[in-house]
């Protein structure tokens, strides 16, 4: 990059000007800051950031890390939750449970007795 074309990415460039029209001054100011080094891939690796957001984290360790940092207990509660809801949603929906629940139910509340009094 030559020296005119960074002055164009300075405050007061229109290149600068269109930057911080459309990504505002926090954005441009980066991509200012990247285009003083003169490297056309940082320029570019600043306008990608800007236009698109950094990358993402995937280091699990450094998630984990984070989580623990500001929400220890809530996404393995939420996920407990979530499995617990799932396993007795699914459960109530075999028809051989609520058949087995449903005879239980009647020998709890004394259907023995009544068939045994039937049965004489």
């Amino acid at each position: 990059m030559n020296q005119s074309l960074i002055n164009r990415y300075q405050p007061g460039g229109d290149i600068y000007g269109s930057l911080q029209a459309q990504y505002g001054t926090a954005g441009a100011d980066s991509v200012a800051q990247a285009a003083l080094t003169g490297d056309e891939t940082q320029v570019n690796a600043a306008l990608v950031a800007v236009k698109f957001g950094g990358p993402l984290n995937t280091s699990t360790l450094s998630l984990f890390g984070q989580q623990l940092a500001t929400n220890p207990l809530g996404a393995p509660i939420e996920s407990l939750n979530n499995q617990i809801g799932k396993v007795i949603g699914d459960l109530f929906k075999n028809p051989l449970v609520l058949v087995a629940l449903a005879a239980g139910l009647f020998f709890f509340f004394g259907g023995a007795n009544l068939i045994r009094s039937k049965m004489k």
